[in-house]
């Protein structure tokens, strides 16, 4: 899309204050440590209840993304312009740095009377962020075919944004992100023909106007309305432009520190010194998060009381202080299932954006186990430390609940070794005599899992075998009650 010329509109103070309070934040925010000690808890927006955004903006306010305006309103509906469009999109697709880097660039440029001055794009000049408008020129997101009617000022429609947006995200097919100006036949590639029948009131726009659209619609950035339309050139409200970088926010585009944005569930919620407290578990372990003064608790856009928040998977917001500012309920545990049972030996658990452990069960088949995110560790120093404390080699207990992992119960276990003496009456002798501490027989030991030292199963075990057995111990001090997990045949 090429925005046509337009009669340029005066930029206005308030206009200015306005997008200030939106986006100043990202100048500054989570640059040191000294700065995030200075987070205040999440400001409640007097004009926001009952608005469809509530949910959105208040995360956005706790992660210092938004402010509002002086007298603690946001002005949800009200319209925001080009510019400050821009600005925020460039922003929010990491790119300030680079902008800053061009903005010293040119300043020497201007500053310099050499005549060797290389040429540059031509941008539009815009009383405030000129290194964010450069950029988007230079880079190809904003297309322009009239500098000079440039209306930086004037609302900004969706087609707009969403060209900024499928641009900026490197949405769109290479022919089209790659030049300024995309004429037809180079915005033909890579789109399908069909996509853009989602949206029925697009037929008018060029191809290229509808990749656009296409592309921010199937990225979940931007939807269209109950009625199938897209309305392209309906304006923006600072509503709808803080649902979209919430989106961005969910799709790791807009950077947060991971350290102030957490996934788990609460276990427990518990009033300490005049201020609750919650239990947060994850699959790395437990934490208690005291909660500041000013929390807010949502499900599906609606308030909820964070007493409710028990047993739900959600998402965690922290201020600098590691107080719990934001949370969002997303799913609530289900412990109402058909269990399956797994005994087995770890191999490895990686846990990351897919939570896998992968174990070798008593048959000597290696098993790999998706984990849900309620999974649970019990023994050991599964309480604290979560499932990062499992070791290669670990004997367990596992219990599935719909193809996932919902707990893995550590098997406290004991060790002898030896060379077999004999095989007899289904009892395995090992040479010696027993000591008090090792038993000299096991019986049943043919229940056992046999493999080598490389853990490659064996058929059986004889006498002469040296052997290394991994045993349950239910009764310590007393005979007779050992049961055999595995024999490794050491040669």
């Amino acid at each position: 899309m090429i925005i046509q010329s337009k009669r340029k509109n005066r930029f206005t103070l308030l206009g200015f204050w306005g997008f200030f309070f939106v986006i100043i934040v990202f100048t500054c925010c989570y640059c040191t440590h000294a700065l995030a000690e200075q987070v205040q808890d999440v400001v409640l927006f007097e004009d926001l209840h009952e608005h469809w955004a509530r949910s959105h903006i208040s995360r956005l306010s706790a992660l210092e993304l938004v402010k509002g305006y002086p007298d603690h309103t946001f002005k949800p509906d009200r319209l925001v312009n080009r510019l400050e469009t821009v600005v925020l999109i460039i922003r929010s697709g990491g790119f300030t740095a680079e902008a800053e880097k061009l903005a010293t660039i040119n300043n020497r440029k201007n500053n310099s009377r050499s005549t060797s001055r290389v040429e540059t794009k031509q941008t539009p000049k815009v009383p405030w962020g000129q290194s964010y408008i450069d950029l988007a020129v230079e880079k190809g997101f904003l297309a322009l075919d009239n500098l000079e009617g440039y209306e930086y000022a004037g609302p900004a429609n969706r087609l707009e944004v969403a060209e900024l947006l499928a641009r900026a995200m490197y949405l769109v097919p290479p022919s089209i992100a790659t030049e300024s100006a995309p004429t037809e036949k180079n915005s033909l590639a890579g789109i399908n023909s069909t996509s853009a029948k989602t949206f029925s009131d697009l037929d008018t726009l060029k191809t290229s106007e509808q990749a656009f659209i296409i592309a921010v619609a199937n990225a979940d950035l931007m939807s269209g309305y109950p009625d199938g339309t897209f309305r392209p050139q309906e304006s923006l409200t600072r509503a709808e432009m803080a649902v979209i970088l919430s989106r961005l926010v969910d799709r790791g585009w807009v950077k947060i520190p991971v350290e102030r944005r957490l996934t788990g569930w609460i276990t427990g919620v518990e009033k300490k010194k005049d201020r609750p407290e919650i239990e947060f578990t994850t699959l790395s372990g437990v934490q208690k998060l005291q909660v500041s003064n000013n929390i807010q608790c949502y499900m599906a856009g609606e308030v909820k009381i964070l007493e409710q928040s028990v047993n739900f998977r959600c998402e965690v917001i922290l201020n600098g202080r590691r107080e719990v500012n934001w949370i969002d309920l997303l799913e609530q545990k289900n412990d109402a299932m058909e269990i399956e049972k797994i005994r087995g030996s770890v191999k490895m658990v990686a846990l990351g954006e897919d939570n896998l452990i992968v174990v070798c069960d008593m048959n000597v088949n290696d098993m790999i186990l998706p984990m849900a995110w309620d999974a649970v560790l019990t023994g050991g120093k599964g309480k604290t430390q979560g499932f990062k404390s499992l070791k290669q080699g670990d004997f367990v207990d596992i219990k599935l609940a719909g193809g996932q992992v919902k707990e893995v119960t550590l098997i406290d276990v004991k060790t002898t070794s030896g060379k077999v003496d004999r095989i007899e009456d289904g009892r395995l002798y090992l040479k010696g005599s027993s000591s008090g501490k090792k038993p000299a027989w096991f019986n049943h030991y043919d229940y056992a899992r046999i493999v080598d030292k490389d853990g490659t199963r064996q058929e059986k075990v004889l006498a002469g075998y040296q052997v290394k057995i991994t045993f349950l111990d239910p009764f310590p001090g007393e005979i007779d009650d050992e049961i055999v997990l595995e024999i490794k045949v050491i040669n």
